[in-house]
C-alpha cells in the first residue's frame, strides 16, 4: 500500500477539507509561518529534545520525511534488534494508506505490547491532542502492533528550575487511552473520506467561518477570504453567528440588515462604520483626564516566558520582566523626560530592574500604562518573589491608570480601528506615529531575541543591534501613550463640532506636535 496521509495531513484536514487539498495541491497560496509560529515550531523541538533525554536508551528513527517506506522498515530493524524505545518510529495503515510517525514507541517491560507517547509543548490536553493520539493509534493499531496505552507527555507547568533541567521532572504523562479508543470508528471515516477527496481534480467546496481559526488560524486564510473585506461581519459578530449571517446576507456590513444590528460597542463601531464619523463622549473624557495627576508616568513593561525556565527558581511559561521604558512629563507642555532599564548581562534580571524602576517612579504622580492588567499582574509576580520590595511595588500599582479604557469603553472611537481597542489599532488612527521604521517592531520580536541572548545563543557582534532595537521599540510604546493622553487632551480643548472626520483628526494632530524628536 502506498502512503496516502500523514497524521498532520489528516489532522489539517479535520479543521478544514479544503485547506488539506490546497496544501497537497497549491502549496503556493499557503502563507509563510509568522515568527510567532516559527517561534512555537522552535519550541517544540526543545520539548522534543527533553522528551528524548527520559529515554536514554532510546534509538531515532532518522529517514527523511518523505521516505516513508524506509522509515517503516528502520523501525522494524530497531524492533527486531530488541530496542525497547524508539524515536520517531513510523507505521503504515495496510488498506487506507494512513501513515504516522509517534514521538515515542515504548515496549511495555519484556511483553508484546506497545506503549504510544505523542509529546506537545503545551500544559494541558487539547481537543486536537486527542484526535492526533487517536490517529496515531490508528495507523499503529491496524500495522500489527499491540498497543496498550496511549499517552499525551507535556510540560508541567508547577515544575520550578533548581539547577540543570530534569527532564523526569519538567514534562509529564497523561493517559488519554480511553478517548483515543473512543475514536476509532471516527477516524477510520474520516480518513477514507479525506484520502477519497484527495482524489478530486477540483479543489472542494467549503465556506469560512470559525472553523478558519480552530484550532489554528489557517495558513490559506488569505486564500479563501479574498472576497472578504479588512472591516466585515466577522469583525462585528462571533465567528460562528457571523458565519449564519454571511450564508443570508453575504460578508458586507452595507448588506446587514437593521434587525441584526449588535447593541452596546459594536453598535457604535457600527455606527461610526456608516456614518464615518468620529464617536467622542466629552463628558467622559474629561473625568479620565481629571483623575489624572502630575507628574504623568508613561511605563510600559517587556518580558520573556520560555517554554523551559532558563533562570533558577523560575517556572514554564513563566512572565519575566527584563526591560521597562518609562516617560516622564511633569506638567503639561513640558519637555518629556526618558528613562529606561535593559538587563544586559546573563543572569535574573529581575532584582536590579525592580530598583531602578522604584528609583525613577517617584512617590507620586500617576502612571499610565495600555492594558493595566499585564503591568500589575508583573507587578504583583515581583512582589511575592521580592518580599522587600513589596509595599513599593503595590504603592506604584496604586498609581497605574489604564489608558485603553476611554479607547474600549469608546468614549472615544474612530471607525479606523475596526472594532479594537489594541494600540496597533488605535495609533495610527488618530495619529501619524507606527512601527514600521523600526528593527524590532512587536513584543513577540522582543521576546524572541532577548530570549536568544539569554541562551548564549546570539553572536556579540549582534549585541549593540540588539540593545538599540530593544531600546526603540520599548521607548516607542511608552512615547506612543503620551501621544493618546494628548489625543485626549486635544479632543477636549479643540472645538470640534461639525467638521469632517479628517480635518478633525488634522487639528488633534497638529496640536500633539508628534513631529518632536525623543527626548532621553
Amino acid at each position: 500500500m502506498d502512503p496516502t496521509i500523514s497524521k498532520s495531513q489528516y489532522v489539517r484536514g479535520l479543521q478544514c477539507n479544503k485547506a488539506l487539498w490546497l496544501f497537497r495541491n497549491r502549496k503556493d497560496l499557503q502563507l509563510e509561518p509568522s515568527s510567532a509560529k516559527k517561534d512555537i515550531l522552535e519550541v517544540g523541538n526543545l520539548v522534543g529534545k527533553l522528551a528524548m533525554d527520559n529515554y536514554l536508551t532510546g534509538v531515532e528513527v532518522t529517514n527523511e520525511y518523505w521516505d516513508i517506506n524506509g522509515a517503516i522498515k528502520a523501525t522494524k530493524k530497531y524492533i527486531d534488534d530488541g530496542n525497547n524505545i524508539i524515536f520517531e518510529a513510523t507505521a503504515l495503515h495496510p488498506i487506507t494508506g494512513a501513515y504516522s510517525k509517534i514521538d515515542i514507541l515504548k515496549r511495555v517491560d519484556d511483553t508484546d505490547l506497545w506503549d504510544l507517547i505523542e509529546v506537545k509543548s503545551s500544559t494541558q490536553v487539547k481537543e486536537y491532542h486527542k484526535d492526533d493520539l487517536a490517529f496515531q493509534y490508528y495507523v499503529f493499531s491496524n500495522s500489527g502492533y499491540k498497543i496498550r496505552n496511549s499517552y499525551m507527555m507535556l510540560i508541567d507547568n508547577s515544575y520550578e528550575r533548581i539547577g540543570d533541567i530534569d527532564p523526569t521532572k519538567i514534562l509529564r504523562l497523561i493517559d488519554i487511552s480511553e478517548q483515543v479508543k473512543n475514536k476509532q470508528n471516527e477516524v477510520n471515516k474520516i480518513t477514507i473520506e479525506l484520502c477519497n477527496s484527495l482524489t478530486e481534480t477540483g479543489e472542494p467546496k467549503e465556506k469560512i467561518g470559525e472553523k478558519c481559526f480552530k484550532p489554528f488560524e489557517c495558513d490559506f486564510k488569505s486564500y479563501c477570504w479574498k472576497h472578504v473585506p479588512d472591516y466585515s461581519i466577522y469583525n462585528i459578530f462571533q465567528k460562528k453567528k457571523a458565519e449564519s449571517i454571511e450564508n443570508k446576507h453575504g460578508v458586507l456590513l452595507e448588506n446587514l440588515p437593521t434587525e441584526l444590528f449588535p447593541s452596546g460597542k459594536k453598535l457604535v463601531d457600527l455606527e461610526c462604520y456608516f456614518d464615518k464619523s468620529i464617536k467622542i463622549d466629552k463628558e467622559k473624557i474629561s473625568d479620565f483626564l481629571e483623575s489624572l495627576n502630575y507628574p504623568i508616568y508613561f511605563f510600559d513593561y517587556e518580558t520573556i516566558a520560555p517554554a523551559i525556565p532558563i533562570l533558577e527558581g523560575t517556572k514554564p511559561f513563566q512572565q519575566i520582566p527584563f526591560q521597562f521604558s518609562l516617560h516622564v512629563q511633569k506638567k503639561r507642555g513640558q519637555q518629556l523626560e526618558h528613562f529606561e532599564y535593559i538587563h544586559k548581562v546573563i543572569s535574573d534580571p529581575r532584582p536590579n530592574l525592580i530598583e531602578k524602576l522604584i528609583q525613577v517612579c517617584g512617590k507620586k504622580g500617576s502612571i499610565l500604562v495600555y492594558n493595566q492588567s499585564f503591568e500589575i499582574a508583573r507587578n504583583n509576580e515581583l512582589a511575592e518573589k521580592y518580599t522587600k520590595y513589596g509595599d513599593e511595588l503595590r504603592a506604584i500599582n496604586a498609581r497605574i491608570i489604564d489608558l485603553m479604557l476611554p479607547f474600549s469603553k469608546r468614549w472615544i472611537y474612530h471607525p479606523d480601528q475596526q472594532g479594537s481597542a489594541s494600540l496597533k489599532k488605535v495609533l495610527p488612527a488618530f495619529t501619524d506615529l507606527n512601527y514600521e521604521d523600526l528593527e524590532v517592531g512587536n513584543g513577540s520580536d522582543a521576546m524572541r531575541i532577548y530570549n536568544t541572548f539569554m541562551e548564549g545563543k546570539l553572536e556579540k557582534l549582534s549585541l549593540n543591534m540588539l540593545w538599540d532595537g530593544l531600546s526603540k521599540y520599548c521607548e516607542r510604546d511608552t512615547y506612543a501613550l503620551w501621544v493618546l493622553l494628548e489625543v485626549l487632551q486635544n479632543t477636549i480643548e479643540i472645538n470640534l463640532r461639525d467638521e469632517r472626520d479628517d480635518d478633525q483628526i488634522s487639528k488633534i494632530k497638529s496640536n500633539i506636535g508628534i513631529e518632536r524628536t525623543f527626548n532621553k
